[in-house]
């Protein structure tokens, strides 16, 4: 049988005003529902793709089929490698297993916790195909890098941007330097449709292949030109991203004044980190992370959670393991009772997980989540950093 669902029951409640409503409505009173007959899916790309810098903007049902789609677009199957980094959502890896192809893990960056670029370039191999650097919490990667090495070994980038929408790298909007963007517009994220994902692209053809591939491969009724699937992002979340892409600006500056507030009074508190800011980006905190310092603390991160949690419920663990160490791929989890794609004749090696990365590893034992959302209050924010004072105070008496 199949475990049941285990998941912590926070919720992070998105602002919903009249306006979000009122589009809902709307798109319901047309009883056109679906991107093939309504019209707010196609305005809502039109208007992504001007936002982010790009020549086009593809929508999609999730931030996982932007990367699905992606992958597939860009022509990744059996035999060939893409370089992700450890320390990010499972989308970003297991998107490369639905191609049939090997994820292979570089360790990240200490103080961004991105993708870091010499550590990745001593993973490239005859094999590699790409790499999807992951803009974490809204912080952007190394891209000047990232685009060099791609260039000097002729693979593509995939922003996994899904964490980073409106951030910006040297003045550029992420999502405009890669082959690819890739967004998520899930109910937590600093822009929101429910679920929801956008594709974003300079390259037109690869924006046409991403369009086909999200519906069946159809370009017309009952003509099939490719392997594609149902990705489809429905009308009212096209109404819904219309609205809030109105607002996420606004919304970013929220949440960068509050990680700034946060940071300007959990400095100096010792045993706490706080998150380090690249002085060429620009990071919309759609997490604040920072990290504990155990041999000040003297306890685990996890101790530490527990402790700060019987006085801030709303605190978070984030990814408490690399992803490598999951059982998905110790036990190299594939298709069929073959696995493929580990053991795709095309790929012709052995392929384990059974790797240490030093820096991700530590990450994972130290950082935490603080809230930092745009609902929440100045007075909420006062409360937390004093409670994170007292605790850390009163274990380091400890």
């Amino acid at each position: 049988m199949p475990k049941k669902e285990n998941f912590e029951d926070v919720h992070f409640p998105p602002i919903i005003e009249q306006e979000e409503i009122d589009a809902v409505t709307t798109v319901l009173k047309s009883k056109r529902l679906s991107l093939l007959s309504g019209k707010y899916v196609k305005k809502f790309e039109k208007e992504f793709a001007k936002y982010i810098g790009t020549a086009d903007a593809i929508a999609v049902n999730s931030g996982t089929a932007a990367l699905h789609v992606a992958l597939s677009a860009l022509g990744v199957g059996p035999g060939d490698e893409v370089i992700v980094p450890p320390f990010t959502f499972i989308a970003t890896a297991s998107a490369v297993l639905h191609q049939n192809a090997i994820p292979i893990f570089a360790d990240i960056d200490p103080k961004t916790y991105c993708l870091n670029p010499e550590e990745l370039e001593k993973v490239i191999t005859s094999k590699t195909k790409g790499i999807i650097p992951v803009h974490l919490f809204g912080h952007p990667a190394d891209m000047d890098s990232i685009l060099e090495i791609a260039e000097k070994y002729n693979l593509f980038v995939i922003e996994d941007a899904c964490q980073a929408h409106g951030a910006e790298y040297k003045g550029k909007r992420i999502g405009s330097l890669g082959n690819f963007g890739c967004f998520s517009f899930f109910e937590s994220k600093n822009m929101m449709t429910g679920e929801g994902g956008m594709l974003t692209t300079n390259d037109p053809e690869l924006a046409a292949a991403a369009r086909l591939i999200r519906h069946h491969g159809e370009p017309s009724w009952y003509m099939y030109d490719r392997l594609g699937y149902n990705y489809r992002m429905p009308e009212i979340e096209g109404a819904l991203g219309l609205v809030q892409l109105k607002k996420l600006d606004r919304m970013n500056q929220i949440r960068i004044d509050y990680a700034n507030y946060l940071s300007e009074n959990l400095t100096g508190v010792d045993g706490i980190q706080i998150p380090y800011v690249s002085k060429d980006v620009k990071h919309v905190f759609h997490a604040y992370a920072p990290l504990i310092e155990p041999e000040k603390l003297n306890v685990s991160k996890d101790y530490f959670l527990e402790k700060l949690n019987e006085v801030v419920p709303i605190t978070k663990r984030i990814y408490p393991q690399p992803l490598y160490k999951a059982k998905l791929f110790q036990e190299r989890m594939g298709y069929g009772q073959m696995k493929c794609p580990y053991t795709c004749p095309y790929y012709g090696k052995d392929v384990t997980y059974d790797i240490h990365l030093p820096v991700v590893e530590e990450i994972c034992t130290r950082v935490i989540g603080l809230p930092n959302m745009p609902f929440l209050q100045k007075g909420i924010l006062d409360s937390i950093i004093e409670k994170i004072t007292r605790v850390v105070n009163e274990l380091r008496k400890t």
